[in-house]
């Protein structure tokens, strides 16, 4: 199809400028080619291979084509295609009615295709992976709609969810595995956006018969999508990172080992959007390692973007990513366009893979129509977007891509939305789309997810990629996991090197991140421009590294999805946060502390958790208070040591080894998160016996059990016995206007889940950021910066209101004078800035922040029974204990939590709320292996359950073969012998040699009721 016939492109390049002018900027002018020439017209190009690809139908009306925004959705009636290299074609896998061909991926040997079906691509009902041996035509079914949630926490698996069970991304791994993604598990996404009742998809790895089914992807609560295998082994996959505050369009490049282990960013999601951030989607690998990712705005573009390209690995001696502040020159502009005078639009991301390249630098970024041809007519023909890159032999990239605007405006614009599918040569930039090559484009289909039908080795020079051996969890790595464990280590060199700062750099002679820019007009050190907790930076105020005193790992625990849309419980997340243990980082010889690799003090660590759950960090002050937090989900497989990330997001800075710092010494006490949950207390609470810091005014005690904090259990009981005296619904003017013991309930607004319904008391501490209750907030976006209320920021205890007037100063690093603020609240006439009084401006308004005033809470008269109240009468109340105020700081720390399900009359009954225990075991079974073992002498099993604790009566094991005089498909559990914490063994005294085909079961429930499962196919014998 001729598109566009004028083919003008003039690069007018700056030259040095006379006398001291400035030089002009690059321009990009001229009409660009958007025909390009069919790939049998470039003799250069070796195209003598298939290629299987998806033909869907092309309608008039919107199209759809699977995205992040949606990737359920596809076009009905797309089936599975082989092109030959003459241009004639076949149908591979016909579908019927409203089925659709999605993901195909080519075998190693070229002669299978593994892809995706979608039952009812219009209606939303499931899909399942299925493989075609090519030569043959023969297909097999590899999974079959199984589902399995907690059923402990609401879920059914006698109940398949409305929309069926998705099976999606199939990739192969060496070693005859497949790794895909599945919603099987039934958990609800945690913000996944547009599609709020979406299910997790989650990485599974499976053998290519569709046997020994493992979830690897337990970190997966966002999303995950399209693993593709990378020549040294790894695989990456597109990963949403929505957890805490952060943006749900925050799709990010990750990658990760088969077995699960070793994730790690390929290019992270830290896009500037104001929450209108694109999305990475859609990776694939060149002939030369290098990895090309799409960039693209969701839904609104039907997954259509543009390219970028970056190693593989950053060279030696270099580290993989640029530093925060996006500015800095080692974050590469990336030309997305041109403006209609010709000058170029760039961006740069904070973090940018090492060496990345626009690869289609022509294409407009954002949720927009692409742009014309000629910038200097309105009816000029549009560029058009890219997607589903896939590497071809010679270092050719095969792409779908239509010209037009690739975007909803598809009709307003031409030429029409075709899309088709084409060659960039020698995985090069392109300036204009005629500089590719035309494979296939009828005017009657959409052509897309091309696959060049080949063996791995015509693309990338070897058979397959790199075998990484998988994770043994034999006992070799550390005498804290003896083998078959069910936990993990997980430590770091440094909390000093860390690049948290949003948009932060690092200056020369530091290893910390700090405000980059040169001027600070509004005082707020570059906090009010960077989208800090949204986008980049976790930063709660402004700290110095001296108050950096603990770590806190806190478990993130996924919700079931139970026949209901709404939650049974709400903390600003969206998902149970729970305290695994909170560990001192400062040691101490004496009055001195020992220094690490970088020269500072040393503040490495190493801890013991449970394996297969998800979790994250939270550096804390000596007050327990967040200084930072990793908005992202992060596991251990069993048996996994992760010490390596030298740092805490130091991304830019070349690591601190591990190993030469304390936490690496045999003398160091590993802290064991799994039997008791150690908590930082005051020093007269202590019950270690050891020095914590410099003053010796901190201590640390220890629960059994994970601590949970909530509000109707520990935080309401607080404010009933030490605040409502003053603060009540009975007083005609509480003090300060706050009510904190209204338990009426109100539909509030809560932070990404729309309308909540919870008590008043609540909705005004923690569901008010529109200013409904109180005094009202001087910005016209109402209580700003991720507050949550006048008194409360979202994970922020050391910038809240509440904090300060319990703790008696303001404790975020900033003072009053800092900012414009009502030194009479309510009364924006009272506006004092720098210690001056100030007019009651918008501008004025836009800057106000909430003030320390007054004093601590409860009043020191009020303990003593001399305070007046409201209503004249004195008033004797409880004084707040240091335990008291650390409750309140963790309660904001892990979101505000409150139990939407709690019952006053049975407080202890969990529900399916807050306190329902949503996490199956881990579960682990290291002997027998999947696949071929040369003789069976034991077995091995490792089980854990980090809250409500495992029901052992529940164990199970059951073999398809005898063992030692037990029948096949008896339970074989009353036989193991514990060996270690956590860990099971039955010796057989009979040892198998030889078993052609065996299949053992192993079950365990924990006390809320779910099921954690293992099916072992294996074989005995040499």
């Amino acid at each position: 199809m001729k598109l566009f016939t004028s083919v003008i492109l003039l690069t007018v390049v700056a030259v040095p400028a006379l006398g001291g002018q400035e030089a002009k900027p690059k321009l990009y002018v001229g009409t660009l080619d958007i025909n390009p020439p069919h790939i049998a017209t470039d003799k250069s190009v070796k195209y003598d291979f298939d290629i299987i690809y998806v033909r869907a139908p092309r309608h008039a009306t919107k199209p759809s084509f699977a995205e992040v925004g949606n990737p359920r959705g596809m076009e009905p009636g797309s089936d599975l295609m082989l092109l030959h290299p003459d241009g004639t074609e076949e149908v591979l896998v016909p579908v019927k009615g409203n089925e659709a061909i999605v993901d195909p991926y080519v075998s190693f040997d070229g002669k299978s295709v593994y892809f995706a079906k979608m039952h009812d691509a219009k209606n939303n009902r499931g899909s399942d992976i299925y493989t075609i041996h090519v030569p043959t035509r023969k297909i097999v079914q590899l999974t079959r709609q199984e589902y399995t949630p907690n059923t402990g926490a609401g879920g059914s698996s006698k109940r398949l969810p409305g929309w069926g069970v998705y099976n999606l991304g199939p990739c192969p791994v060496p070693g005859g595995k497949l790794v895909f993604v599945s919603d099987r598990n039934g958990f609800r996404a945690t913000n996944p956006g547009y599609a709020p009742y979406a299910l997790a998809l989650q990485l599974f790895s499976m053998d290519e018969d569709g046997g020994n089914v493992e979830c690897i992807g337990h970190l997966n609560l966002g999303m995950a999508l399209h693993p593709v295998i990378l020549k040294d082994g790894r695989i990456m996959f597109s990963s949403l990172e929505s957890q805490g505050l952060r943006s749900h369009h925050l799709w990010g490049i990750w990658s990760i080992h088969p077995d699960g282990t070793q994730w790690g960013p390929l290019f992270s999601a830290f896009e500037i959007g104001n929450g209108t951030a694109n999305s990475n989607h859609f990776q694939t690998q060149l002939s030369d390692e290098s990895i090309v990712v799409e960039n693209y705005y969701n839904l609104g573009n039907f997954g259509f973007g543009t390219y970028y390209k970056f190693p593989a690995q950053a060279p030696n001696g270099y580290p993989a990513f640029g530093p925060g502040y996006k500015s800095d020159a080692r974050n590469t502009p990336l030309r997305h366009g041109r403006h209609a005078d010709g000058r170029p639009i760039f961006i740069q991301f904070p973090f940018s893979p090492a060496g990345v390249e626009a690869l289609t630098p022509f294409v407009l970024k954002g949720d927009s129509p692409s742009l014309p041809a000629d910038p200097t007519r309105k009816d000029s023909p549009r560029v058009g977007k890219f997607t589903h890159p896939s590497g071809a032999p010679d270092n050719h990239l095969l792409t779908a891509w239509s010209p037009g605007s690739a975007n909803t405006s598809f009709a307003s614009y031409k030429p029409p939305f075709d899309v088709g599918i084409y060659l960039i040569k020698s995985g090069k930039p392109i300036d204009e789309p005629g500089q590719m090559l035309l494979i296939k484009n009828d005017p009657k289909y959409h052509e897309q997810w091309p696959r060049a039908l080949v063996p791995y080795k015509r693309i990338y020079g070897v058979d397959e990629p790199r075998r990484l051996t998988p994770l043994a969890n034999d006992g070799s790595l550390s005498k804290h996991l003896p083998e078959g464990t069910p936990f993990g280590l997980v430590g770091t060199s440094s909390l000093y090197k860390r690049e948290s700062y949003p948009y932060g750099v690092v200056p020369a002679g530091s290893v910390t991140a700090t405000f980059a820019g040169k001027t600070d007009p509004t005082g707020y050190r570059g906090f009010d421009t960077s989208h800090n907790w949204q986008v980049q930076g976790a930063d709660a105020g402004l700290y110095a590294n001296d108050d950096i005193h603990a770590i806190r790992i806190v478990a993130l625990e996924p919700t079931t999805e139970s026949g209901s849309n709404v939650r049974r419980y709400y903390n600003h997340a969206r998902e149970r946060l729970r305290i695994l243990g909170e560990i001192p980082v400062r040691k101490f010889k004496g009055e001195t502390q020992p220094l690490d690799p970088d020269g500072n003090p040393d503040s490495s660590f190493l801890a013991k958790i449970p394996a297969d759950i998800a979790w994250t960090f939270q550096t804390l002050d000596k007050n327990g208070m967040v200084l930072n937090i990793a908005q992202t989900w992060h596991q251990l497989r069993p048996g996994e040591i992760r010490n390596d990330c030298g740092g805490c997001h130091a991304h830019s800075q070349k690591p601190t080894l591990f190993e030469k710092t304390a936490a690496a010494r045999p003398d160091y006490t590993v802290f064991d998160l799994t039997k008791e949950t150690p908590l930082v207390t005051t020093q007269k609470l202590d019950q270690s016996g050891k020095k914590w810091d410099l003053k010796g005014e901190t201590g640390l005690r220890f629960e059994k059990g994970v601590k949970n904090v909530e509000y109707f259990r520990d935080v309401k009981p607080i404010l009933e016995r030490s605040c409502t005296a003053c603060h009540s619904r009975h007083q005609e003017k509480p003090a300060g206007k706050l009510v904190l013991d209204d338990n009426a309930k109100v539909t509030a607004q809560g932070h990404g889940v729309g309308s909540l319904t919870v008590p008043v008391t609540y909705a005004r501490l923690a569901a008010d950021a529109t200013g409904r209750w109180g005094y009202k907030p001087l910005n016209r976006h109402g209580w700003t910066d991720e507050s949550a209320s006048r008194y409360i920021r979202m994970f922020q205890s050391r910038r809240s209101l509440l904090i300060w007037k319990v703790f008696g100063k303001r404790m975020d690093g900033w003072v009053n004078e800092d900012f414009p603020h009502e030194t009479i609240p309510g009364d924006p006439t009272s506006l004092h800035y720098k210690g001056k009084p100030v007019p009651d401006s918008p501008r004025n308004r836009e800057l106000s922040q909430v003030a320390y005033l007054g004093s601590v809470m409860p009043p020191p008269e009020a303990v003593a029974g001399a305070y007046l109240g409201p209503d004249g009468k004195k008033i004797k109340v409880a004084p707040l204990t240091d335990e008291e105020r650390l409750t309140l700081v963790r309660w904001i720390d892990l979101g505000c939590p409150i139990d939407l399900e709690y019952s006053p009359s049975d407080p202890k009954r969990s529900g399916y709320g807050w306190m329902c225990d949503d996490k199956r075991p881990t579960l682990t079974l290291t002997y027998p292996r999947a696949g071929r073992n040369e003789k069976l002498t034991r077995i091995l099993v490792g089980m854990h359950d980090y809250f409500t604790g495992l029901d052992m009566d529940s164990f199970s094991i059951v073999a398809d073969f005898a063992i030692d005089g037990v029948a096949a498909g008896d339970n074989l559990a009353g036989k193991f012998q514990s060996v270690s914490e956590g860990v099971w063994e039955l010796r057989l005294s009979k040892p198998i040699t030889e078993l052609p085909e065996g299949k053992i079961e192993v079950s365990v429930l924990d006390r809320q009721g779910n099921t954690s499962r293992i099916e072992r196919t294996f074989s005995v014998g040499k």
